[in-house]
């Protein structure tokens, strides 16, 4: 997975201290997350997390953002944005944007 995830990785680093919007699509339903990143991490399969959503390997992008959901606005919790990586693809990456499609959602992640 880590050489899948490598030009995803490689790009986010080259926008560290750069304003990232990130557009979630799961289920039909669209979550915005505006994030100021400052570093990005990626972890492991971790066999005792809580959940199957957060225990597969994901992608941790950190920075101060806000969550925008059905109209509300609110912090970004923990400084962190997860992207579980299970059933990755790597739908579209370029200069200013990068597509990532995986089992479970569609993330849209735009330089602003």
């Amino acid at each position: 997975m880590a050489n899948e995830i490598q030009p995803v990785t490689d790009w986010l680093n080259s926008n560290a201290n750069k304003a990232i919007r990130i557009a979630k699509e799961e289920q039909e339903d669209i979550d915005r997350v505006d994030l100021q990143l400052s570093r990005v991490e990626y972890r492991e399969y971790q066999p005792d997390a809580p959940d199957d959503y957060t225990n597969g390997s994901a992608l941790l992008l950190y920075g101060e953002g806000t969550v925008l959901n059905n109209g509300s606005e609110e912090a970004l919790p923990q400084g962190t944005f997860v992207i579980p990586l299970k059933g990755l693809s790597v739908a579209d990456l370029n200069e200013d944007s990068v597509v990532l499609k995986t089992e479970r959602a569609v993330y849209s992640l735009t330089l602003q």
